[in-house]
């Protein structure tokens, strides 16, 4: 269980694109053999005598190039144009996959207390590793205990869960599949999934093709014999079709045993991760086990499960082809060996699970937890982050605040933190989460006022939310923004905003970037219409006073990134700057920025940039150089961020580690460098997870 820590975030994401291009490898690879076994059948159909080599060894050798050209073109047009079809349907990230299966989006405004269960341990894995709030659906008409992610990147995921595996696993149980799915988003994985989806699709339409032409053939001779016409031309389309059904099933064998290969390697990394996260195994084990004794087990009844069988918690089968292959097209590891790996007492036996019995002992389960909510909210109210020490029990405890909707109904920015975390342990936090931050971020949901917890599950809402956060504290400045909204907003967000207003002032300051990550998921169902007038007015409220604060330029940069990048073709996105020498004035532009978060002079700011630029690599250090205040604007910095949020993963890494050194060097972490480091984080596409307070205390 080991194998995840020896690698970090960037290198697993190397690996991913690595993964990635090894499919195209073998993508090529399928394309050339069936191109081959093409032309060997319409050679031999066309003349039969071109292949008397093979039995005769006197014959002698020869290649129709003219044949062979038009096989591979017609082979590659097939499987490429399926491909690409299949890809492009899904460029709208996870939603759409999850859909397809026919998926219901659910909210925290849901009223079935397991979804709403659902949506919270969602958010408290998300805020607790750093990654974007993905969109979260139920598979209503699926009794199987099952889930997946889906998508391109952090930005456009969704997770999605079967209504049976919200009925028969305890939370725990819940957080460790979840916790699963999560490391798939981490590690790069759903991208190479769906590139897989399109893959089979491709070699898959060959197949289909080739069926059509057949069911042609057999339709043409009726036809033809009742008119008493000749049928040679419907015998070469038959004998065509024969082909293309032949070697696109072949075809369809061969991505199904790759996709099969991929898949069971990342499903026993996952699980590794998933106890990792939580430091939980019961959990995740509990799950694996209820797989093995329920009458449903993991299967979907959807049409098309097969299809992403290989993104999902569980093995789906389908019967036909899946079910005579055996493990060898089995898209994940027998349920035994993952059970054994997570823990090493299990005997091999399965207790046969009873449906009915499971939703009745979840009901009382979830009224136990209301009746330690008090509790619970006290212990978050104090702002605790729980001992990991204290095992699955305690942690569970820590976290039950979170199975309410969430949010108190007071807040105070009167609020001391100390934060103990040193510049070096940044870098080793990314893509990590650990059982104190599910805990801390389960009291955080629970601070969180609970107007803007309630505000989130609706558009209207989580738009009036974006706007009230970027009001300005001074009234005069708040009124020039008051007629921005008057002019250009929808009056039912205007009114929401002014609702909302005085629970902002509540909001303390550290709480501003988990309750934007909580908005997103909302957010992205806007249209493209809408999105453009909230970007629009986003951009009024912020230069109505016509300066920029870091507040304001932190707010924007996340929410609209994230939004850009889940709404705008997010499986185009490639890394496009390899070279250190290709970013170096943008590194200096960030760390110049940032120098200034928490310091009040220019000689500060200049010995915290140098903190930073000595943590960069020695051919690059040279080339940046501090850029005082007058140098530099907003605009610069979001330009530099974005180009370096599409820099290779080793670039990202030292930048990230030279942005921790710039604002912590000096030993001295407040709210703002913090805010402000998260934010530089979650642009480039690094999900940083948040600091816990050391301490924390309320002032008068």
């Amino acid at each position: 269980m080991s194998g995840r820590a020896t690698t970090d975030f960037f290198q697993r994401q190397d690996d991913a694109r690595r993964n990635t291009v090894r499919l195209i490898i073998l993508f090529a690879v399928a394309v050339c053999v069936l191109s081959l076994g093409t032309y060997i059948a319409l050679a031999f159909i066309i003349d039969p005598g071109a292949l008397t080599f093979a039995v005769d060894p006197a014959q002698s050798f020869y290649v129709d190039f003219e044949l062979l050209i038009w096989a591979v073109l017609v082979t590659g047009a097939f499987i490429f144009l399926g491909s690409a079809f299949k890809t492009s349907s899904l460029k709208q990230g996870g939603s759409v996959v999850a859909e397809s299966l026919g998926g219901q989006e659910v909210t925290s405004t849901d009223s079935d207390p397991l979804v709403r269960r659902l949506v919270n341990v969602v958010e408290e894995m998300s805020l607790a590793s750093g990654v974007p709030v993905p969109r979260i659906y139920v598979l209503e008409g699926e009794p199987g205990i099952n889930a997946f992610a889906a998508g391109f990147t952090m930005n456009d995921a969704a997770v999605a869960v079967t209504r049976g595996a919200l009925e028969q696993l305890t939370r725990d149980e819940l957080q460790g599949v979840i916790a699963h799915e999560f490391s798939h988003i981490l590690n790069g994985d759903m991208r190479l999934n769906i590139r897989l989806i399109g893959v089979i699709h491709g070699i898959l339409l060959m197949y289909l093709s080739g069926r059509i032409l057949m069911r042609v053939m057999f339709t043409g001779r009726r036809g033809r014999s009742s008119s008493g016409g000749r049928g040679g031309g419907i015998v070469l389309v038959a004998l065509a079709g024969l082909v293309l059904l032949v070697f696109g099933l072949g075809g369809v064998l061969c991505g199904r045993l790759i996709k099969s290969a991929v898949s069971r390697q990342r499903e026993f990394l996952a699980d590794a991760a998933a106890v990792q996260f939580t430091r939980n195994p019961d959990g995740l084990a509990g799950a694996l086990k209820k797989i093995g004794g329920f009458s449903y087990g993991s299967d979907l009844k959807a049409s098309n499960a097969e299809e992403i069988s290989h993104m999902c918690f569980g093995r789906v089968s389908k019967g036909g082809i899946s079910s005579l292959s055996g493990s060898l097209m089995a898209t994940h590891p027998p349920l035994e060996k993952r059970i054994a790996a997570i823990d090493p007492s299990f005997d091999g036996s399965f207790k046969k699970l009873g449906a009915d019995k499971q939703r009745a002992r979840l009901g009382s389960e979830s009224q136990v937890r209301g009746m330690q909510q008090g509790s619970a909210q006290a212990a978050g109210a104090m702002g605790l982050a729980g001992d990991s020490g204290s095992g699955a029990g305690a942690m569970a405890q820590g976290v039950a605040v979170a199975a309410a909707a969430g949010g108190n109904d007071w807040s105070s920015d009167r609020r001391e933190l100390n934060y103990d975390m040193e510049a070096d342990d940044v870098v080793g936090a990314v893509g990590e989460t650990s059982p104190q931050r599910l805990v801390y971020c389960a009291s955080l949901l629970d601070e969180i006022p609970r107007p803007l917890m309630d505000a989130r599950g609706e558009l209207m809402g989580a738009m009036a939310v974006v706007y009230t956060l970027l009001l300005d504290e001074d009234p005069e400045e708040r009124r020039k923004q008051g007629k921005m909204l008057q002019k250009y907003a929808d009056p039912g967000i205007i009114k929401e905003s002014q609702k909302l207003w005085p629970s902002v002032g509540q909001l303390d300051q550290e709480f501003r970037l988990p309750l934007m990550d909580l908005l997103i998921p909302t957010l992205r169902r806007m249209t493209e219409e809408q999105f453009q007038d909230f970007s629009a007015m986003v951009d009024r409220l912020i230069q109505a006073d016509g300066k920029v604060t870091f507040k304001e330029f932190v707010l924007e940069k996340v929410v609209l990134h994230r939004l850009m990048m889940a709404l705008h073709n997010p499986g185009r996105r490639v890394v496009q700057f390899h070279s250190f020498s290709a970013v170096d004035s943008d590194i200096a532009t960030l760390l110049s920025c940032l120098a200034y978060v928490g310091h009040d002079d220019i000689n500060t700011a200049k010995m915290s940039f140098q903190e930073g630029r000595d943590r960069l690599p020695d051919k690059v250090r040279a080339k940046v150089k501090f850029r005082s205040r007058e140098e530099w604007s907003f605009p610069n910095v979001g330009a530099s961020l974005d180009r370096l949020s599409v820099a290779s993963p080793a670039i990202k890494k030292a930048v990230i580690e030279a942005c921790a050194y710039c604002v912590m060097g000096d030993g001295k972490v407040v709210v703002d460098e913090v805010e402000m480091l998260r934010a530089v984080c979650e642009t480039l596409d690094v999900p940083l997870p948040p600091f816990i307070p050391e301490a924390t205390r309320r002032v008068a």
